[in-house]
């Protein structure tokens, strides 16, 4: 009963009580003090980067455990050095899969660039030292974003961070279409500086439409890039 009792007092909270929502300019973590359990969230405009490998499940099969194992850790140093370089910041991994959150004035620029490179980085170095294949897909899309804390307060492993809105979805599918290649948003296009579209007069990208699983028509631009890092 004491479980029940717990259960039923907390989701009526929830129901109840007012919900808080204040404005932010940073990339909150778990332990950001303006962030509390319970109906209160922060808002902003973020860039979302999802980043994944393709036919992940097949790794271990073809490598095996151990050289499986050096891929993912070597898949994930990229990602999280790549995104710090470019002002993002990794919120979440999940076995093959990494999510970059950007905030600021140049969001999109900086999230875009962090995909080219990821994709440069695989290619020119994962790939040949490793005697890998492999080959991910990239989904980016901004827009505005409620943050809110979930899990259990004072268990550090029981918590984590839900990011509320179109764009994190948006960019988690657009990274499931992309095959060796990144995929960003009509929106993100829009506000990217030419020098993100054009190189040595070649444009970058193609337009093209999408159909998503739940069967969603959307227009989008892809690249087969990559952005070499010095």
């Amino acid at each position: 009963m004491a479980l029940l009792n717990e259960l039923k007092n907390k989701i009526n909270a929830y129901s109840t009580e007012k919900y808080e929502i204040e404005a932010t300019t940073i990339v909150p973590s778990t332990d950001y003090s303006r962030l509390t359990f319970g109906n209160k969230g922060l808002t902003s405009d973020f860039s979302f980067l999802f980043v994944d490998i393709r036919q992940s499940s097949q790794l271990h099969d073809v490598y095996g455990f151990k050289t499986a194992a050096k891929i993912y850790q070597s898949f994930h140093e990229i990602n999280v050095r790549v995104i710090a370089s470019n002002q993002g910041t990794i919120r979440a991994f999940d076995g093959d899969r990494a999510m970059g959150v950007f905030a600021g004035d140049f969001k999109n620029g900086n999230a875009v660039m962090a995909g080219l490179q990821i994709q440069w980085a695989i290619r020119n170095i994962l790939n040949p030292t490793l005697g890998t294949t492999i080959k991910c897909g990239g989904g980016i899309d901004y827009g505005t974003t409620l943050i809110t804390k979930v899990g259990r307060g004072r268990n550090s492993e029981n918590q984590d961070l839900v990011w509320i809105g179109k764009a994190s979805n948006h960019a988690s599918h657009l990274a499931n279409e992309a095959n060796n290649s990144i995929i960003i948003s009509t929106a993100s296009f829009n506000k990217l500086h030419d020098s993100r579209k054009i190189y040595d007069g070649r444009e970058m990208w193609t337009s093209k439409i999408i159909t998503l699983k739940n069967g969603t028509k959307v227009n989008c631009y892809e690249s087969g890039w990559g952005w070499v890092i010095n």
